[in-house]
């Protein structure tokens, strides 16, 4: 038991039967607060963010302690709710991230092909101007051509050509895995081989 006064298992059968409501959760709050802030400590987190996933704990705790079957189990369970909110949120930040990047990279997609398309695509810019021209046909039918795959396959092929990638980097980057990539490539090969052979030969990702 941490703490003196009454025992956990005596608080939560109150809790469950409805007794002196308020006064056995904050108890239970005092009781176990830092424990399960030290918790989210321990995995790095800031003092504000573990502040509010530990409230957001107890808030389940709060939610769900009438369907606690064994009062004996409360600190297991109080755990397993703790590890629950802090997988959520990483999650949660998984998910901002991925889609931060997504946006990032379609902002420098179009940056990249609209800005100056010679040193993305062709290696850079000067030479005889009818080559200049001939180039920036050829990088706007390329254009066009990939504004017609699907847009994570867009991101693949931006990664590969311009960053220059590797297909490992790739799926790290995409969150995705390597096949996934590997299928994302050869299918861009073939459709832009299919429209722009003519104009480029053999398309090489």
């Amino acid at each position: 038991m941490i703490g003196s006064g009454r025992p956990t298992e005596t608080i939560i059968r109150q809790l469950q039967r409805g007794q002196e409501w308020e006064e056995n959760f904050r108890l239970l709050f005092e009781r176990y607060y830092d424990q399960v802030y030290r918790f989210f400590r321990r995995k790095g987190l800031s003092s504000e963010d573990c502040r509010d996933l530990t409230q957001e704990t107890f808030f389940s705790v709060y939610k769900g302690v009438g369907e606690l079957r064994d009062a004996a189990q409360f600190e297991s369970w109080l755990y397993r709710i703790a590890k629950n909110v802090y997988l959520n949120e990483m999650e949660r930040r998984g998910a901002k991230k991925r889609t931060a990047l997504q946006v990032s990279l379609e902002e420098q997609w179009a940056q990249s092909s609209e800005r100056d398309p010679e040193t993305v695509w062709a290696g850079g810019g000067g030479g005889d101007p009818m080559e200049i021209v001939l180039e920036k046909e050829k990088l706007k039918k390329l254009r066009e051509a990939m504004q017609e795959l699907p847009p994570q396959m867009q991101r693949a092929v931006y990664l590969r050509v311009v960053k220059e990638l590797s297909v490992q980097e790739i799926a790290a980057v995409l969150n995705v895995s390597v096949n996934t990539v590997k299928s994302h490539l050869h299918q861009a090969r073939r459709a832009l081989k299919e429209k722009l052979s003519s104009v480029f030969g053999d398309v090489d990702l």
